[in-house]
């Protein structure tokens, strides 16, 4: 099973985060559901609220569901991660985990190069043995090598870094997952791409 999500509707979602103009509003997280605050502060870049419980899910005018997740879980604020799976695939069986890998490899260039024709091209791209991945400027970011080599997640990896100087601008970070079932040969596996954005590591140590 795969979802119908493709390279064009990644490069949408994209565009729409590309649109924000007041990222230090966003890490603030929202105000509480129903007021109307809260409906202006999801009106602002077209995110339609589709559930309240714990963190914050809605969705885009790309048609992507993404959720919003928070420092303290189900408190609203501030945000520290903003989540969207881009492209999931599920083995029925553990006879399929060979082909898993084989559409992982053809699935990635393309949902890579979407990113890049919106963002441009990436700070640092690779798979998870790279001898020179990058380790994450703030433990929410992503895998430090220690996770990366025990669980080999994540599997593939493009990061790009926030302009100096500009406030609260996120990482911009697609990454994909091969699940530990995959690489064996009597459970069923599976892969996801996802993108996920994370604001400056000043932002996450400060609270703000």
């Amino acid at each position: 099973m795969t979802t119908n999500r493709t390279p064009q509707d990644l490069a949408a979602e994209l565009a729409n985060m590309r649109a924000v103009d007041d990222w230090p509003s966003v890490w603030s997280g929202p105000p509480q559901g129903g007021s109307g605050e809260f409906n202006e502060w999801c009106g602002r870049y077209g995110w339609e609220p589709l559930t309240f419980d714990r963190q914050l899910h809605v969705r885009t005018p790309g048609g992507g569901r993404w959720t919003f997740y928070d420092r303290m879980g189900g408190m609203w604020s501030p945000l520290v991660t903003l989540r969207h799976y881009t492209w999931q695939l599920r083995a029925d069986t553990a006879a399929e985990n060979g082909a898993v890998f084989d559409t992982v490899n053809e699935t990635w260039p393309a949902f890579l190069k979407a990113a890049e024709g919106v963002l441009g091209a990436p700070t640092w791209t690779g798979p998870w043995d790279a001898a020179d991945f990058p380790e994450p400027p703030h433990p929410r970011c992503w895998n430090d090598r220690e996770e990366r080599a025990l669980n080999r997640e994540p599997y593939r990896f493009a990061y790009w870094a926030p302009e100096s100087g500009v406030p609260g601008q996120p990482y911009m970070v697609l990454d994909q997952t091969v699940t530990f079932g995959t690489w064996t040969t009597d459970m069923p596996g599976g892969s996801a791409i996802s993108l996920e954005v994370h604001p400056p590591a000043e932002f996450l140590e400060s609270g703000l």
